[in-house]
C-alpha cells in the first residue's frame, strides 16, 4: 500500500506540564518506538487529523518525517483521548523496519445485507478488527467482509476470511466476526381475569 506522510519534530521537554503546554499550542506529544528504543516527538494536531480523518487505525502506514532526521515508516500503536473533548492527547508510534514483518490490527469493513434478515433474522457484528502478521507492504488499510450470503443462524468466523498467503491471521481462528441470529418472538400474554368475573364465580 502507498504510505502517507506525517511531519514531526523532536521534543526535549517531557512530563505532564510540558505536554499540557504542547496541547495548548495545537501539538500532540508522541513517542516513537523501535526495538526497545524510544524517542519523544511532537506532531501538529491538524496534520494528524487530516491524515486519519477521524478514524485512527493501526493498519494505516505513513512516512514519518522528523526534522533533521531520515524519513521512517511508522504506524499508530496506541492513542489516548481526552475524556471530555475526545481529542487526541498522546500517541505511541511504532517504527517499521524494511523487510521485517509486523504484528498489528487490521480493520474490517462489514458490507452487504444478509439474506437472513429478510427471513426474520438480525445481524450482530462481534469484531471490526483482527490481529495479523505481515510485511508492511502487504498490509491493506482495511479488509472487506461481505455478509450478504448469511442466512439465519449462520456466521462468519476469523478463519473464513480469505486474507491471502502474504497475511497471517494471529487472532483466535474461531472468533466470530458477524452472525445472523433468529429473532425470538414473544408469546402473547393472556389477559388477567377481571375482578368482576372473579366475583361472579
Amino acid at each position: 500500500m502507498q504510505a502517507k506522510v506525517l511531519e514531526a519534530e523532536l521534543r526535549t521537554e517531557t512530563g505532564k506540564n510540558a505536554n499540557r503546554r504542547l496541547r495548548s499550542k495545537g501539538l500532540i506529544p508522541a513517542v516513537i518506538y523501535s526495538h526497545g528504543k524510544a524517542e519523544s516527538i511532537q506532531i501538529q494536531s491538524k496534520e494528524f487529523s487530516k491524515l486519519f480523518k477521524g478514524r485512527i487505525s493501526e493498519s494505516v502506514l505513513f512516512d514519518l518525517k522528523i526534522a533533521n532526521k531520515e524519513t521512517q515508516m511508522a504506524f499508530v500503536k496506541d492513542v489516548q483521548f481526552d475524556g471530555v473533548t475526545d481529542s487526541v492527547v498522546h500517541l505511541d508510534l511504532y517504527k517499521v523496519t524494511k523487510g521485517e514483518k509486523i504484528n498489528t490490527h487490521l480493520s474490517l469493513e462489514i458490507v452487504g445485507t444478509p439474506k437472513g434478515i429478510k427471513l426474520g433474522g438480525q445481524l450482530e457484528i462481534h469484531d471490526r478488527t483482527i490481529d495479523v502478521e505481515c510485511l508492511p507492504t502487504d498490509l491493506p488499510e482495511k479488509f472487506t467482509v461481505d455478509v450478504s450470503e448469511l442466512l439465519v443462524n449462520e456466521a462468519i468466523y476469523a478463519k473464513d476470511l480469505k486474507l491471502g498467503d502474504a497475511i497471517k491471521l494471529t487472532s483466535n481462528r474461531d472468533a466470530v466476526i458477524a452472525i445472523v441470529h433468529a429473532v425470538r418472538k414473544e408469546e402473547p400474554v393472556a389477559p388477567a381475569p377481571s375482578e368482576s368475573a372473579s366475583a361472579d364465580e
